[in-house]
Order: structure tokens, then C-alpha cells, then sequence
């Protein structure tokens, strides 16, 4: 009968359930417990992870850790995972004192390291001075690179988008890669108040911008550099200075490196496209850069930005 056929088909799945019930295991496994003397010796979140290291200024670099328990002195002993080409000098333990909960490990860069390449390297901290249920981490995973650059003196910057008036940078030149050149940022609140960008202040600033000649006398740099002004002051909508080739754009005027009769450098002019992600932008903007002894205000018949 077709009702006993069901039947039967029935009570054969529930014995294989049961028969699979039996035979299951719970490798469920326990976290790891950690004793109530366990410091938790971790890095503080603050830490930049990219180091890049002048021999001219220092070969070392400072992380900031942090514990708990600080009532009593602490001697925490580090290990070192990834040490590239023996290039770093890393103390055997981190000290904290008596009642701090904060301590500083600095690391110092070998005379063999070396220069020009980027150096990995990994520090982390044993189980019984480190725990997995914090925020911050106890081992470190880093970048560090030894770069020379020479400073070339003082240049004039002015981008006729941002400025009124020209500002003054230090310009430098990269040793064993000479056909970069960097200055550190000239986008201030002073000039760019000065250029009347009230309510756009606050973006994104960077150190250092960066830029590249080839041999054509051609100029390119990595993808963007901030203005530090926001868009109509909204948070998270930064104006950029795009490289146009990253926003697959076509060149209108190309960024070119301009020099007198004798091949000496005058200054660097470039177009970059300034362009706010997800908005919209503004096309190609002249920006130009004289070289250090080039009155770059005089040529363009714009003042010198004279605040601080």
C-alpha cells in the first residue's frame, strides 16, 4: 500500500537522524582564558604602520604602547618576528614604570639597512603579556624606507584655484631617485582664508606632495593631492588636485617642466583636475611651481603670501 510505503520511508530517515545524532561531536573549542595578571601589553592605535626615515634628520622611529594593570613597574620582553635584512635595532624589552599606562619602544635603523626600498617589519608581544579581547593590537606590522632627499632652498607655489598669492615652500630633491621632487604643503588656513575660502576650511591637509619628471620633461604624480578645502565646507567631500590620467580624463594641457636657453630649470607647471569624489569638479587648473631662485611671483604678476 502507498501509506505503508511513506511509512516506511519515514521511520528509515528518522533512524539515520538519530544513528547521525549519535555520531556527532562538538569540537566546539573554548577562547582562550587569560589570567588577571595578564598586562595586555598592546600598541596604541595611534601608531602610523609607513615610516619613511632622512638619514639626515633620524634612523629611528617611536611606538607608543599601552597596558593595563599599571600599578607596578613592568618589563615587557619583545619579540621580533620579521626583522628585513637585519635592518632594525629593536630593544629586548619595553619598560613601563610604576604606574603608567603608557610606554614608549623605539627602534632604531642598522647602518646596513638598506636605502631606498621598503623594509618590513613585525614586533609582537607573548602570551602571557598580551591579550586577543583587546581593540589594540600586540604585534606591530610595518613599512619602513631610509630616503635621502636634498634640500634645493626656498620655491614659490601658486595654484589658481586655491590662491590669490604665492606661497613660499621648501623644495627637495630625492638622492638615489632624482627625478622626484617634493615640497611640504602649502595649502595653510591663512592663504586660503586670504583667498576668501571662508566655510571650506578643514579638509584633508598631507605633509608632502610629491611629483616626478621624466626624461621628456613630462610631470606626474601619485593619483591626487589635497587642498585641504571641503566643498561648500560639507565634511568628507574634499577638493583634490588629480592627477587627469587617474580620473581617465583627457589632458587638456599637459604638466611640463619649463626651462631657459641654457637647459636650466624656470619652474614646473602643472594641470591638475580639480575634482571632488562623487560630486564633480572644476576641469584642469593651472598650478605652477618655481624653482628655488626663479621669482615665479614676478612672472606671474601675483603677490607673495606673506602670513604664517
Amino acid at each position: 500500500m502507498k501509506f505503508n510505503k511513506i511509512y516506511i520511508a519515514a521511520l528509515f530517515l528518522m533512524t539515520a537522524l538519530f544513528v547521525a545524532c549519535d555520531d556527532y561531536e562538538d569540537n566546539v573549542e573554548q577562547s582562550p582564558a587569560i589570567s588577571v595578571d595578564n598586562p595586555a601589553v598592546r600598541f596604541a592605535s595611534e601608531n602610523a604602520t609607513v615610516f619613511e626615515l632622512d638619514p639626515a634628520i633620524s634612523l629611528e622611529f617611536t611606538l607608543t604602547l599601552m597596558r593595563d594593570n599599571e600599578t607596578a613597574a613592568l618589563e615587557a620582553p619583545v619579540t621580533v618576528v620579521t626583522n628585513t635584512e637585519n635592518s632594525f635595532i629593536v630593544p629586548e624589552v619595553v619598560s613601563f614604570a610604576a604606574g603608567d599606562k603608557m610606554a614608549t619602544l623605539t627602534i632604531r635603523m642598522a647602518d646596513s639597512a638598506p636605502t631606498g626600498v621598503d623594509l618590513p617589519i613585525e614586533i609582537a608581544f607573548g602570551e602571557n603579556y598580551a591579550s586577543p579581547y583587546k581593540v589594540e593590537y600586540s604585534n606591530f606590522i610595518g613599512s619602513v624606507s631610509v630616503v635621502k632627499w636634498n634640500n634645493l632652498g626656498t620655491a614659490q607655489f601658486y595654484d589658481s584655484f586655491s590662491f590669490y598669492k604665492v606661497a613660499e615652500v621648501t623644495l627637495e630633491q630625492r638622492d638615489d631617485k632624482p627625478e622626484m621632487y617634493r615640497i611640504n604643503t602649502p595649502y595653510s588656513n591663512g592663504i586660503l582664508l586670504d583667498a576668501e575660502w571662508d566655510g571650506w576650511l578643514g579638509g584633508t591637509n598631507q605633509e608632502k606632495i610629491t611629483f616626478i619628471v621624466d626624461e621628456q620633461g613630462g610631470i606626474t604624480w601619485n593619483d591626487f593631492w589635497y587642498t585641504s578645502l571641503l566643498y561648500q565646507g560639507n565634511a568628507g567631500q574634499d577638493i583634490k588636485a588629480y592627477e587627469p590620467a587617474a580620473l581617465e580624463k583627457d589632458v587638456v594641457d599637459p604638466s611640463v617642466v619649463v626651462k631657459n636657453d641654457a637647459d636650466a630649470i624656470l619652474y614646473f607647471e602643472l594641470h591638475p583636475s580639480i575634482y571632488i569624489d562623487g560630486v564633480g569638479g572644476y576641469g584642469e587648473k593651472a598650478v605652477y611651481l618655481g624653482f628655488p631662485g626663479f621669482d615665479l611671483a614676478g612672472a606671474l604678476g601675483v603677490p607673495v603670501y606673506g602670513g604664517m
